[in-house]
């Protein structure tokens, strides 16, 4: 009886040792551009015939919306996946529990997976308690799929989860390998991959997969702060451009930045075309309340809505984040141009108050009074009334240089002006 188990066991391991092992690295920041490595390399080892696929992983956490789409696709794989733990923090805690097999490297911990909010000026706190028992409820499930101790994987999450003499009061979980394999959350402890490789009876002819450029690119471009400053500086520039005559470098530099903003989203699997449009219908709506509807009213406010929906379908749970870095950078960005670059030689000869000094001066005229547009309003500009140049603001719409106006209302030093009728 005893032979024929060990022939079984021989049977069942054989394929492992004559195929080859896929490892995917699971390192640095948990993001939605990893996820879509992870997803990829999944396919690509079932595909190719793959014996097993191990997960070497070294992260202090991050997103975990990408990581529970990590951990449910490691758990649909039918193939034998193995985590080989360097240090698997928060949400890298949850993809080495859906492995079948966990090896603990020499100095490696796992746990500390307590959800936390960053807000954008302050420390980072604990989420509320509905997002901790939904987390602590996909890590019971995780566990209970693999056969781990479902309240060691709580309390790795939920720091009111009380286990004697693991944990202070109020801290989550964390093991270190000795206990992480004593308690059986992993399966043994391991000196090198080479190790856990013949210990979990995996082949040790491996196949390494890496990310690719693409995936590169969208973790650069998909982190919070680079976002952030790619969104506040195309916005920033397009608003400088719509106040200098024509098309120029400007709206360029915006147009790119902006572009490079959706292209991270695009690579990463974040956004797509609806999440594009719900941000230029957001743009075009507030060009409507700048230039058609004085005051900011109804499309103003719909166009705000439609831009933050943008970037919070984009982003998940980090949009508020990539939305303060994005309205402190643009709000700097507004102060150093009004204030410190109309002093600069190149600036006045970017900006339309270049135009306005050569021709404007300190008269005013009178309501339905009529001249021509010396500039184009858009909506501030110069208007000649007779000898008279004097800087007028558009009432609605973009007024072209030349075209026929007459004064509607003055506000002070304010002169609104519209196109006059033929």
């Amino acid at each position: 009886m005893r032979a024929v188990k060990r022939l079984l066991a021989l049977a069942l391991l054989l394929p492992l040792a004559l195929g080859k092992t896929y490892l995917i690295p699971i390192q640095g920041e948990i993001d939605p551009a990893l996820a879509v490595f992870v997803e990829e390399a999944l396919s690509r080892a079932e595909r190719e015939g793959a014996s097993g696929v191990a997960f070497l992983i070294d992260t202090p956490g991050g997103r975990v919306d990408a990581a529970i789409r990590m951990a449910d696709r490691i758990l649909q794989t039918p193939l034998p996946t193995l985590a080989v733990v360097q240090n698997a923090f928060s949400a890298g805690a949850l993809i080495a529990l859906a492995c079948r097999q966990m090896a603990m490297l020499p100095g490696s911990e796992i746990g500390a997976a307590l959800p936390l909010m960053a807000p954008p000026l302050g420390q980072p706190q604990a989420a509320d308690q509905k997002v901790i028992s939904a987390l602590k409820g996909k890590f019971r499930a995780v566990a209970e799929a693999r056969g781990r101790p479902v309240e060691l994987a709580e309390a790795m999450v939920d720091p009111s989860v009380e286990v004697p003499g693991l944990a202070a009061k109020g801290e989550p979980l964390t093991l270190s390998a000795d206990k992480a394999v004593e308690l059986k959350v992993a399966d043994f402890k391991a000196a090198g991959l080479a190790e856990a490789l013949s210990q979990a009876g995996f082949s040790r002819e491996v196949e390494h997969l890496e990310p690719g450029p693409r995936v590169q690119v969208a973790r650069f471009l998909t982190s919070s702060t680079v976002a952030g400053l790619l969104l506040a500086l195309g916005l920033l520039l397009l608003l400088l451009e719509l106040f200098t005559p024509g098309f120029g470098v400007m709206g360029a530099l915006g147009l790119a930045f902006l572009a490079l903003y959706f292209a991270g989203g695009w690579l990463a699997g974040l956004s797509g075309a609806f999440e594009l449009l719900l941000f230029f219908l957001g743009v075009a709506l507030l060009l409507a309340e700048a230039f058609l509807f004085p005051g900011f009213g109804l499309a103003g406010a719909l166009g705000v809505g439609s831009i933050l929906a943008s970037v919070y379908f984009t982003f998940g749970e980090n949009a508020l984040l990539v939305i303060a870095i994005a309205v402190i950078a643009l709000g700097l960005g507004l102060l150093v141009v009004f204030r410190y670059l109309p002093r600069t030689r190149p600036a006045r000869a970017l900006v339309l108050e270049s135009a306005i000094a050569e021709h404007a001066t300190e008269e005013v005229v009178e309501v339905g009074s009529v001249g021509i547009a010396l500039t184009d309003l858009r909506p501030g500009g110069v208007g000649r009334f007779g000898v008279k140049r004097v800087d007028v603001v558009a009432h609605r719409g973009f007024i072209p240089k030349g075209t026929s106006i007459r004064v509607v209302e003055v506000r002070g030093p304010t002169v609104l002006v519209e196109p006059l009728e033929e």
